[in-house]
């Protein structure tokens, strides 16, 4: 698969402190990779590097196979986290100002953006100032100003920072079709749930070093604890006798729906979800069967933690 961005063993210090310690991973071509981490992780210091604005120590960048370049990097659309948009500019004006600056020729940059305030629907600001519009329609501009130029690869730093639910949903929604479309995308983030609704792939920071990093649904396949949800149909008795010695069960809770139960339960060391099923089907009447993952904020912790203790080491 393309890579859109490579990064490799990437060291950044300032004075004493080192900020970015050995990072390496990739963006394939059209995916979505989520760049996490706590404060003072590194993240900002990395997406820094990729634009920049900070020179590494040492390692390598490479876009679409290449070296880094000044040239490579105008490509890039680029929201930071740190919003600016010149407060006394008619927005239109200052949207067709940034897509210029990307290349674009003034004609296709008012075309290409009239489309996108209307996708977004702000097609009514285009003459008002800055100062005149909302917080969460300013996101909206400063959105479209960095994906106007159709670029390759996205850098988005807390993109839905502001956002109502809807509109937060609207920039989902954007996010994943730009991706479809095989735009490369890597999204810094804290926002957990947005990270599991959007995300191919994950890579977690601590310390300036990846901790974890894979594919979403893998990394949280290979994080499953052995939690499963059943709802049956039958007796409690029987159901807890035929469990037996293949899990260890947390409880049982009554459902909404006449006649129909719900438990929470846990697999013991080497027990198999196929094993369980057989075994509870001979019992009861078995409805669903559910393996609990966990969540993405729960691996992230999990990762931070175990960084941290192998960082202070034994005591």
């Amino acid at each position: 698969m393309t890579t859109a961005l490579s990064i490799s063993q990437l060291e950044k210090s300032f004075g004493a402190q080192r900020v970015l310690d050995g990072v390496s991973f990739g963006v394939p071509k059209g995916a979505i990779v989520g760049l996490l981490g706590p404060n003072g992780a590194g993240k900002s210091t990395l997406i820094r590097s990729i634009m920049g604005i900070v020179e590494p120590d040492a390692g390598s960048i490479q876009l679409e196979g290449h070296p880094w370049s000044r040239e490579a990097v105008r490509g890039i659309g680029y929201l930071p986290e740190e919003r600016g948009l010149y407060k006394d500019m008619r927005v239109g004006d200052q949207a067709v100002y940034f897509a210029r600056l990307k290349g674009m020729a003034k004609s296709d940059a008012v075309n290409a953006l009239k489309l996108w305030f209307e996708k977004l629907e702000v097609e009514g600001w285009w003459d008002k100032k800055v100062t005149d519009i909302s917080k969460g329609m300013a996101q909206k501009i400063q959105f479209i100003c960095t994906v106007v130029h159709d670029p390759g690869l996205l850098i988005l730093d807390e993109p839905l920072s502001g956002f109502d639910p809807i509109n937060a949903r609207r920039i989902v929604d954007e996010v994943r079709a730009l991706a479809a479309g095989g735009t490369s995308i890597l999204l810094s983030t804290h926002d957990m749930p947005s990270v599991e609704r959007l995300c191919d792939e994950v890579v977690m920071l601590n310390g300036g070093k990846v901790v974890l990093s894979g594919g979403a649904d893998a990394l949280r396949e290979a994080g499953w604890s052995g939690q499963q949800d059943v709802v049956f149909k039958g007796n409690d008795i029987a159901f807890t006798n035929a469990l037996g010695t293949l899990g260890h069960l947390e409880g049982i809770s009554e459902e909404a729906t006449e006649g129909l139960r719900r438990a929470h339960l846990r697999l013991r060391d080497g027990g198999r979800p196929g094993q369980l099923l057989h075994a509870l089907g001979e019992a009861v009447e078995v409805i669903e069967f559910v393996k609990i993952r966990p969540t993405m904020e729960s691996l992230f912790i999990q990762a931070v933690d175990r960084s941290a203790a192998e960082t202070s080491g034994p005591r």
